[in-house]
């Protein structure tokens, strides 16, 4: 997708902002984004949702206004529009977070402290308490569940269905919707209430600054388009299933920055809750081709055939 200067000018103005002077493609995120650098010194960033399957219907927005009392940066939302009357397609102005993902920094003498900072932040948005559990939309909760136990049967259908769908082994299928079955009543009915769930919360979407001593201090919270209502464990899971996948090691010390888990089996709630993750996962991941073909080796594939066999 092609931007320009030329086209953000007239609406950088309408929302009393200064000319932009340059755009810098940013990598990472659901969604084709850039900074917008300003005459001012300021920065701005704009996203724009050529594909229409991610226009989300302004959920983005309405989860980070879930978090506005919140001491924690994170993206505020100047403006969005799917109208078509100011650019071609929905598009959206957010403020600028600086920093760089935690991802980036492997190797960083302490990435351990970002860690645990990010375990921090995790248990900040679990405080933000939620009316129901579900996804979120523009205005609220999509069709709210009022018992964690409604919400994690629905997903666990649609998830098995799914990844049957795109060729898993049926006799694996069988294997983990079993266990799911089998455990369910030992860890879904002790969920404490529906909180605000990032649901993506792993090291290409938390941002880091380096002080001049070396620390890494958190900077941001980006890209809100998986959030939903969720309880607690299940976003604990999901966070630590992601970013040890990605950043092998972290796990230990997001746990000691999260402190205690609200439930009286936690190893077994998250071990429960990852299977599902894994076999999520592993749909979308068949589903967008980056696993092409359902024979195709895959480590998500092996975990959970470990899983089956526990």
């Amino acid at each position: 997708m092609l931007v320009s200067i030329d086209q953000l000018q007239p609406v950088l103005r309408e929302l009393n902002q200064a000319d932009a002077i340059s755009l810098a493609e940013m990598m990472g995120g659901s969604s084709a984004t850039w900074r917008i650098d300003l005459a001012n010194g300021e920065k701005l960033v704009f996203k724009a949702y050529a594909d229409a399957a991610r226009w989300r219907d302004g959920k983005e927005a309405f989860a980070a206004a879930q978090l506005k009392n919140l001491p924690i940066p994170i993206t505020r939302y100047l403006l969005i529009d799917d109208s078509g009357s100011r650019l071609p397609y929905p598009f959206a102005i957010t403020n600028y977070l600086p920093g760089v993902t935690i991802q980036s920094l492997a190797g960083h003498p302490d990435l351990d402290s970002a860690f645990r900072q990010t375990g921090a932040l995790l248990r900040q948005l679990h405080g933000v308490r939620m009316p129901a559990y579900g996804a979120f939309g523009a205005d609220g909760i999509v069709q709210p569940k009022a018992i964690n136990g409604e919400f994690v049967r629905g997903v666990a259908v649609s998830g098995f269905e799914r990844f049957r769908h795109y060729g898993a082994d049926p006799a694996l299928a069988d294997r983990l919707e079993a266990i799911i079955d089998a455990r369910f009543d030992d860890v879904v009915p002790y969920s404490r209430g529906p909180v605000f769930a990032h649901d993506d919360l792993y090291p290409n979407n938390v941002l880091a600054i380096e002080t001049a001593d070396r620390r890494l201090n958190l900077s941001g919270l980006i890209d809100f388009g998986n959030a939903r209502s969720t309880d607690a464990v299940w976003d604990l899971a999901k966070c630590l299933f992601c970013s040890n996948h990605d950043m092998p090691g972290c796990r230990p010390h997001i746990l000691a920055g999260y402190g205690p888990i609200d439930h009286p089996d936690p190893e077994a709630a998250l071990r429960y809750y990852t299977l599902l993750h894994r076999v999520i996962m592993w749909s979308w991941l068949r589903h967008v081709g980056t696993i092409p073909a359902a024979d195709t080796p895959s480590e998500l594939i092996e975990d959970l055939r470990e899983m089956a066999d526990a």
